[in-house]
């Protein structure tokens, strides 16, 4: 290669890992607690709501990473009465991580309201 080549390979390779890097900075994960009031566990489910299947059950207390929300079924829970679903993800006992989501009555976000971004 030329050197007018590889200096505009490197200059390339330097914008795009900064791309990525600002990138992943305005996308960060925020870690929310799930709870119930009994300290039943909660129960993850394949999408935003009560039809969908149940995947796991999260220990009541447990800090989960949160990506984003939805609307589906409205529940009644810990944090009151709400159809806002939150897409969080746990590792199963095989240590299978898992997205799914968890009624947001069950999330302590500090908001009655939808947190972060819609799901797509």
């Amino acid at each position: 290669m030329t050197l007018t080549k590889l200096k505009m390979l490197s200059m390339l390779t330097v914008m795009i890992a900064s791309l990525f890097i600002f990138s992943s900075q305005a996308l960060a994960v925020q870690y929310f607690t799930v709870s119930t009031s009994s300290g039943a566990p909660v129960n993850m489910r394949s999408g935003p709501g009560t039809n969908y299947p149940i995947m796991l059950s999260i220990p009541s207390g447990s800090r989960v990473p949160y990506y984003c929300y939805a609307y589906g079924t409205t529940v009644t829970g810990k944090y009151g009465t709400s159809n806002i679903w939150d897409q969080i993800q746990w590792k199963d006992s095989r240590g299978v991580v898992n997205i799914g989501y968890v009624s947001d009555t069950y999330v302590y976000t500090g908001s009655d309201g939808p947190v972060g971004y819609k799901c797509n």
